[in-house]
This record gives C-alpha cells, structure tokens and sequence, in this order.
C-alpha cells in the first residue's frame, strides 16, 4: 500500500512549529510512507536549511515558483505523487504518534470509507492543552455540515478514489477549500466518518484567528452553507449561520471569547 502525507508550508510559518509538526510526522508508529513537502513559493531561510538537514529518505520536496494557494497545492501534489491513502497534515500541527495506525485500521476495516478524519486537543502559541474538540459520527455528518465544518483538515485521510469520485479541490476557493470538497462529497453520498478519538494537536494561533475573520473565508463558508441548504432544505439552521457570519466581522477578541466560551 503507497502512503504518502502532504505537508504544505508557505511564507510566514515558522520553524519552531513546523519542526514539530514533521518530527511528529516522521516519529509515527506507522512507518511506511513517504512526506511531500508542499513548498508553496517563498519560505523562511531556516525551514529550508532544515529541510535539507533531516537526511530522512521518506521526505519528497514539491517546490512551487509562487505562492499558488493551499487548494492549488493540494491539488498539484495528489496529480504529482499518486498514493493509495493521503494523510493530511498542517505545518503548524502536530500528530500523535498512533495516528496513521489508527486511521489505516478504521480503512481496513471498513472498505467502503473514503475519507476518515479525527477528533483534536486544540493548543495555544505555546503549545498548552485549551481544548477537546468533539466531531460529528458518520450518522451525523450531513447535518452537521450545513451550518458548520464537519471534518479538521489537517486530521483527514482520503483513498484515491475520493478524487475520482468527488473531483480535486475547488481552486477558485483559497479559503474553507475543504470545507467545499466535503459539501460535494456529502451530495456524491460519499462513506465518510470521523474517529472518536484526539489524533492531532491543533494549534489556534494568531494565524488561525487572521484567517479565521478574512471576509473570504466568510464569504466562502457562507457559499458553503447556502449550497447544502438548498439541497437539503435546512432552512432551520439560517439563523445559526447568520449569527455565525455576522460575529466574524466583529473584534478578534469577542470571536475568541464566543469560541472559548460558545461552543
């Protein structure tokens, strides 16, 4: 079985947390795998030098010339390095060290699953524990999704034929591009389901609030709900997005305090 883990790293992250995130990759229980390390345009000089410091063969570097975007990354490595499984990772992230382990035996066990995602232990920019974070059951997927993301990106894992059934990820979307691809994998009735158990660290840094709040993201998710909405004719949840959209536009202290303390 080919398994290969895409690790996108682009301009302004930094080395400290990418250290941890590919150490966490490459540590796994689960061995036999190769990393495509996803660079998209410009890095920091010290990631570089460290990537080529490691020595470890598993590493496979994809260098963009310019920053294309995350779903355009994505999409490129899947098409460039074809796997049976592809393990999503963040380049901020990190894994526990049964993670693969975990994810390939819910695979082996259930043939029909495409994608298989986790539940995560959401730290802060010092690594301290703030958070378990519950995802939806398979049963529960559908409607979960209609007012909010039912899947951690950075905690997924797709069969091949994910794609070709449901398409690569929409690059007209640079933000909430997965959240798109699982609305279409939803309509496709695609067999997806979430592992009850925290297999990642999620950082909630000052990036993930920055990118939390752009009026494209927002704009996105609302795309997102919309679609599903009307396919599903779940009008009762409009208030809840609505209220959802209108507090992303407000002070990044008030959208902290309401996830803290609203969920």
């Amino acid at each position: 079985m080919d398994v290969k883990v895409l690790l996108p790293v682009s301009s302004g992250d930094r080395l400290k947390y990418f250290k941890l995130a590919l150490n966490s990759i490459l540590t796994q229980t689960y061995t036999d795998f190769d990393v495509v390390v996803c660079i998209d345009g410009v890095i920091s000089e010290d990631i570089e030098t460290y990537l080529k410091s490691t020595g470890d063969k598993r590493i496979i570097i994809m260098q963009n010339e310019k920053n294309i975007g995350l779903a355009a990354t994505l999409n490129k490595a899947i098409k460039s390095y074809p796997a049976d499984i592809y393990f999503r990772m963040d380049s901020d992230d990190i894994c526990r060290k049964n993670r693969f382990k975990r994810t390939l035996e819910e695979f082996d066990n259930d043939h029909e699953l495409l994608l298989i995602g986790t539940e995560c232990v959401e730290i802060d920019d010092e690594g301290m524990e703030i958070f378990y974070k519950k995802m939806p059951y398979q049963s529960q997927i559908k409607k979960w999704a209609i007012s909010r993301n039912p899947f951690i990106h950075p905690s997924v894992a797709f069969r091949k034929e994910f794609f070709e059934k449901v398409g690569y990820y929409n690059e007209n979307f640079r933000k909430s591009q997965d959240y798109e691809l699982w609305a279409r994998a939803i309509i496709e009735n695609i067999k997806m389901n979430n592992i009850h158990e925290p297999l990642i660290w999620f950082r909630v840094s000052n990036k993930f609030w920055r990118n939390r709040t752009l009026r494209s993201n927002v704009r996105n998710e609302l795309k997102v709900s919309f679609f599903l909405i009307g396919r599903f004719k779940g009008y009762i949840y409009l208030p809840k997005i609505l209220f959802k959209a209108l507090l992303r536009f407000m002070p990044v202290w008030v959208n902290k305090f309401m996830y803290k303390y609203g969920r």
